[in-house]
């Protein structure tokens, strides 16, 4: 969630909401540190903590703290078994920060940075009054930090969103359903295909659609660390593509539908090219959680999707030095 383009949404459409943030946890909770909710008089929210009864009591609050209208901000502190029931044994920590119109040109500022990229900051955290929030220098920022870290009354917070870049290679009715399914997931994606006419009129805000008739030249142009998928209505253009990316050795996922049969075909021609096993190896072939066998293209996109979330949750655990899933 943009953070900042909620609140000011928010303060537009109503005067005023309450930023409601998970600023640490202990233990066993529904969200973690960094989670966010934007709430607005008329207790509609954006954004989630976790839901249960830590969001509903949560939500009333936000709302009688701006019907008191006079404390700006509060933290407390919540055991989830003890103080509320819940299944979750673990404690967190949560603030409630509230804005008016007067808060509107800062949260404009914020948010033209949020779209822009991450950005930090960092504010002390004095009783009951608006937090002064300071942007640090790109210099002082580590992009792999927690999104928001509380340390002796200082809090550091890191605003935007990191969004994998996908290079999604055709058109057809996989890949019509997948950028729907993608729209939600915080993957940026660039649509690419030959036949112009092909891409629906209205596609999600995180799309955008390339007309190329040569695809595999953009390849070779990717920034490192991209996504790569490719599912194009040709055989030949399919494997140019994927040969361009294997090349590379650098991006994130090389993913190509098909069959095992396919994928050996593929391989054996990366073999016949002079292609090394480790280059062979990056291919991703058949693509999807081998759990879903539907050959719906609805389910296949699912599917897809499903694989996509566990790579991307596994490289921003293994880059902040957490856990990775079992492979």
């Amino acid at each position: 969630m943009l953070v900042w383009s909620e609140v000011l949404s928010a303060l537009d459409a109503a005067g005023r909401c309450v930023l409601v943030s998970i600023l640490d946890v202990a233990g066993s909770s529904p969200r973690e540190a960094g989670a966010r909710m934007v709430v607005r008089p008329d207790m509609s929210f954006k954004g989630t903590i976790g839901g249960g009864r830590l969001e509903y009591d949560l939500l009333h609050e936000a709302v009688s703290m701006m019907k008191r209208g006079q404390t700006a901000f509060v933290s407390q502190s919540y055991a989830l078994g003890p103080d509320l029931g819940q299944c979750c044994g673990g404690r967190v920590q949560v603030a409630l920060e509230q804005f008016d119109l007067n808060y509107r040109g800062r949260a404009q500022d914020f948010s033209a940075q949020e779209v822009l990229g991450n950005f930090s900051t960092i504010a002390n955290i004095c009783s009951s009054k608006s937090l002064e929030r300071q942007v640090l220098s790109p210099a002082m920022c580590d992009p792999n930090s927690a999104e928001i870290v509380l340390n002796q009354g200082k809090l550091t917070e890191r605003f935007g969103q990191d969004r994998p870049h996908l290079y999604l290679f055709g058109a057809g009715h996989v890949g019509k359903a997948l950028v729907h399914v993608l729209a939600p997931l915080g993957f940026q994606v660039s649509w690419i295909d030959e036949r112009r006419e092909i891409f629906p009129e209205y596609v999600p805000s995180n799309i955008r659609c390339i007309h190329l008739h040569e695809p595999q030249v953009i390849v070779k142009n990717l920034e490192p660390g991209n996504y790569i998928l490719v599912m194009t209505h040709d055989h030949k253009r399919d494997h140019a593509i994927v040969d361009a990316a294997v090349r590379r050795t650098d991006m994130a996922y090389i993913g190509l539908i098909g069959s095992a049969t396919k994928r050996a075909r593929t391989l054996k021609r990366f073999k016949d090219s002079g292609l090394s096993e480790a280059h062979s190896k990056q291919l991703v072939c058949p693509v999807g959680i081998t759990e879903i066998r539907s050959k719906k293209p609805s389910d296949i996109a699912i599917s897809i999707a499903a694989q996509l979330l566990v790579v991307k949750d596994q490289q921003m655990s293994a880059a902040k030095g957490g856990f990775r899933f079992a492979s």
